[in-house]
């Protein structure tokens, strides 16, 4: 899984890490009206939502910081 994570290009990578860190709240709130979530639950999906975006966050640091070659 990781290596399908060091595939997706820096931009994208970024782009869905940051979006999954700024809509992630939102999303879990409005899930909460659907379905009967316990704050256990909601701590869950919110975390590995920001464990996701971290990932992508850091590969996408990675890759830029070695094509500028410091």
């Amino acid at each position: 899984m990781l290596g399908k994570i060091k595939a997706l290009p820096e931009k994208v990578a970024f782009t869905i890490g940051l979006s999954l860190i700024l809509f992630s709240p939102f999303c879990i709130f409005l899930m909460s009206f659907l379905f009967p979530l316990g704050n256990g639950k909601k701590m869950i999906i919110g975390s590995v939502a920001y464990f996701f975006a971290i990932l992508l966050i850091l590969s996408a640091a990675d890759k830029r910081h070695s094509r500028i070659g410091k």
